[in-house]
């Protein structure tokens, strides 16, 4: 009768059992893999900063600028005036072309709350001038006989789009924008992300 040793005895169950531990093992750190790639998305890193987010996902810096408010008038018996948000050059040197769709990620706060972000940021289209950009809120008539003042703390906002991304920021969605300049911000800020449409 021969003998073997029990190195040579392997018991298929055995065999199984370890084969599929070490499948079920690479079956979760695949998984695991794959979500920590899904989430970890660039993010702006600071608070209320727009960025363009490029097809790659990469973020693209856009130009930021400070508005001033400039108000002046005009005329002898009949006056004119009008108040504006100002910002200086007449064009972004930030530059897409036209499409369908430009995509912004802006860092907030207010991303982890039923907040919505609609109601703290914009869009606007901007008025390109000699030597600025601008977007008239308030312009007033006066005669000897009267005048009036119209103020629109609106005026050339644009619809946007909305999606929570990554862990604090927004997605932000602009459809069909037409050649010109514009400025993202917060809707009553004087800090503006700038950029231009070709």
């Amino acid at each position: 009768m021969a003998w073997v040793s029990s190195q040579e005895v392997v018991d298929p169950l055995v065999v199984n059992f370890r084969t599929m531990n070490k499948i079920a093992m690479l079956a979760t750190c695949l998984v695991a893999l794959t979500s920590f790639a899904q989430t970890t998305v660039k993010e702006p890193e600071f608070a209320d900063t727009f960025a363009a987010l490029s097809a790659s996902g990469d973020l693209v810096p856009l130009e930021r600028e400070t508005a001033t408010i400039h108000a002046g008038g005009g005329g002898f018996m009949v006056a004119s005036s009008k108040a504006a948000y100002e910002i200086p050059g007449e064009k972004s040197p930030v530059r897409f072309h036209s499409a369908p769709e430009l995509v912004f990620v802006v860092r907030s706060s207010l991303a982890q709350t039923d907040t919505d972000p609609a109601t703290f940021y914009v869009l606007r289209k901007l008025d390109p001038k000699k030597k600025n950009r601008e977007i008239a809120f308030s312009t007033g008539h006066f005669t000897p006989l009267g005048g009036h003042v119209t103020t629109n703390l609106n005026a050339g906002q644009l619809p946007l789009a909305f999606a929570r991304y990554g862990a604090s920021s927004y997605r932000v969605t602009a459809s069909n924008l037409a050649p010109g300049e514009y400025a993202l911000s917060r809707i009553y800020g004087q800090d503006v992300f700038c950029f231009g449409i070709d």
